[in-house]
C-alpha cells in the first residue's frame, strides 16, 4: 500500500474542511505529487473545522494556503495549487497524464457543477475517483469509481438532477441546490474524511473487497452512529460511464 501511495498523483478538489483533513492525512505518506484545487477564499466562519487555517489566512486562497501548510509539515512533498473552481478543462491542463503513473481524484466540493465536471474527466481518462461529503448530520462517501470495475456517481441517476421539461424549473432547482448549505462542523468533516481515508488505504493496498464505498454510497450519522448504505450498481446505460462497457 505504501509503495502504491508513494507512486500516486493525488488530486484533491475542494480545500475546505474535508480537503484540510484529507490533504493532511495523505501528505504523511508523501505521494508522488499532490494537486489542490479550490476557487474559494478563507473566511472566519471556516475556522471551526478547517484546521490548517488561522485568522491570519482570512481573505486568502484556500488552495494556496493549504499548499503552504502541507509543505511546512512535509517539505519533501511536491504540491501544486490552483485558485480556481474545478472544470474539466482545468483538470486537463493541470494533470499531465502519463501511462505509467497512478492517479487518484478526491472530490469534496459541494456543487453540482464540480461533481459533473470531475466525473466527466475521471471517466474519460479512466482515473479512480472518490466523492466525499455530508448530508446534514450524515457523513457520506462514495460511490468509489474504479474504471471498468465499479459505478460512477451518476450510475442509475443516483446523484443526478433529472432534466425537466421546462428550463425555468430546471434553473430554479439548480439555484436551490447551489445555494443550499448543509450544517458543516468539525464532526461531520472529520468523520467523512476518516471514512474516505479508510477506503483510500484499502484501495491503494489493492484490497477492493475491503472498500466499503465500492458500488454504493456509505454514510454514518454523526449523532446516532447509525450506518446507511445506498447500493449503486454499475449502470450499462449510464450517460457518463457506459462507454466503458463497449
Amino acid at each position: 500500500m505504501l509503495n502504491n501511495l508513494k507512486n500516486t498523483i493525488v488530486i484533491i478538489i475542494g480545500c475546505g474542511g474535508i480537503g484540510n483533513f484529507l490533504s493532511y492525512s495523505l501528505a504523511t505518506f508523501t505521494p508522488e505529487k499532490m494537486i489542490l484545487i479550490d476557487g474559494d477564499k478563507i473566511e472566519n466562519s471556516n475556522l471551526n473545522r478547517q484546521l490548517l487555517f488561522t485568522t491570519k489566512d482570512i481573505g486568502y486562497s484556500k488552495a494556496d494556503i493549504l499548499k503552504k501548510q502541507i509543505q511546512l509539515r512535509n517539505p519533501l512533498l511536491d504540491v501544486t495549487s490552483y485558485d480556481r473552481y474545478v472544470t474539466e478543462d482545468l483538470l486537463e491542463k493541470s494533470i499531465k497524464l502519463t501511462d505509467n503513473k497512478r492517479y487518484l481524484v478526491i472530490l469534496s466540493g459541494d456543487s453540482i457543477t464540480a461533481l459533473e465536471e470531475t466525473t466527466k474527466y475521471c471517466v474519460k481518462n479512466k482515473i479512480p475517483f472518490l466523492n466525499v461529503g455530508y448530508l446534514n448530520d450524515i457523513s457520506v462517501i462514495g460511490p468509489f469509481y474504479v474504471p471498468r470495475i465499479s459505478s460512477c456517481p451518476y450510475c442509475n441517476n443516483t446523484l443526478s438532477l433529472e432534466k425537466h421539461e421546462k428550463d425555468s424549473m430546471q434553473n430554479e432547482l439548480l439555484n436551490i441546490n447551489n445555494k443550499y448549505e448543509a450544517p458543516s462542523s468539525f464532526t461531520n468533516n472529520a468523520l467523512a474524511s476518516s471514512l474516505a481515508m479508510s477506503d483510500i488505504i484499502q484501495f491503494e493496498a489493492e484490497k477492493l473487497d475491503k472498500v466499503k464505498s465500492l458500488n454504493k454510497r456509505f454514510g454514518i450519522d454523526n449523532v446516532t452512529f447509525k450506518n446507511y448504505t445506498l447500493e449503486v450498481p454499475k449502470d450499462k446505460d449510464c450517460s457518463f460511464c457506459s462507454e466503458e462497457n463497449k
